[in-house]
């Protein structure tokens, strides 16, 4: 793989993690194989990237990849080997041929013919007959963080890095995201009612339910963190506010929860103030 620094400067991604072990036979040599020389996780995603602005800048743009990528993105931690397996192809197909799906449309996408977007539901419907695994280990958001993303995680599970290469991240245990999320939908129900915030927090419950349940769940800023800067990223504990505000919902806190979700609103309106800059 030909070395690319550039990683896509506006997307975060919450990813799932399977571990290896638990995987069929075939996947398992698979991915072993694959990370005893794995490219760093940067390089992969940058050369995602670019790959991915290449084939829209085209004349005519090309939406969907003609191939599903072999590379993944893996971890080892307490001595077992997980991986989030990158699928460009299977999110296209997915992004377009359901529009009701998680996840943002890349530039470009926006203005595929209705013909394409035919074309690439009844793609993934082979797909899907054929067996295919339709799982999407990641979702993608642009120049923000959704609220709903942070509710599996604690405050002290961020990881931050400054420097030359900032990154701020989460990552917890599968049993412990869906715990949180079970609680946290249940005092966002009961004190928001049924509303669109209400209704992604159950998006992200249902989905994290489809992963063997000793994975892992990262909450990654990705190429958002390089746009802010050390101060910023220091004082980021948006998931302490999260928390901190379901907490008073399910007390019956209305202030204390308006306060919190107050601080989380105006840290990240912040951040979409710079995609009318870039």
């Amino acid at each position: 793989m030909p070395t690319v620094t550039r990683r896509p400067p506006y997307q975060a991604h919450l990813r799932v993690y399977e571990p290896v072990a638990t995987m069929p036979k075939d996947q398992r040599r698979r991915w072993t194989a694959y990370a005893a020389n794995a490219p760093p996780p940067a390089e992969v995603e940058a050369q995602l990237y670019a790959d991915t602005v290449r084939r829209l800048a085209g004349r005519p743009p090309v939406p969907v990849p003609v191939t599903e990528s072999t590379h993944g993105l893996v971890i080892e931690q307490d001595g077992a080997l997980y991986v989030c397996p990158l699928q460009p192809r299977l999110q296209v197909w997915t992004r377009l041929g359901a529009p009701d799906a998680p996840g943002e449309l890349l530039p470009g996408e926006g203005v595929v013919p209705p013909a394409l977007r035919e074309q690439a539901a009844s793609d993934l419907a082979a797909f899907t007959r054929s067996g295919g695994d339709v799982r999407l280990f990641s979702r993608t958001a642009a120049w923000h963080v959704p609220v709903s993303w942070f509710v599996p995680f604690a405050a002290d599970e961020r990881e931050l890095t400054v420097g030359e290469h900032p990154s701020l991240r989460y990552r917890t245990a599968m049993s412990s995201a869906r715990r949180r999320a079970a609680v946290g939908l249940r005092a966002a129900r009961d004190g928001l009612g049924e509303i669109d915030v209400v209704d992604e927090i159950e998006q992200v419950a249902r989905w994290m339910e489809d992963f063997h349940p000793l994975s892992l769940l990262e909450l990654d800023y990705g190429g958002l963190a390089t746009l802010l800067d050390a101060e910023h990223l220091t004082s980021d504990d948006s998931a302490s506010d999260v928390a901190e505000g379901l907490a008073a919902l399910s007390e019956g806190d209305a202030t204390s929860a308006a306060a919190a979700y107050r601080r989380w609103t105006t840290r990240w309106h912040r951040v979409q103030l710079l995609s009318r800059a870039c």
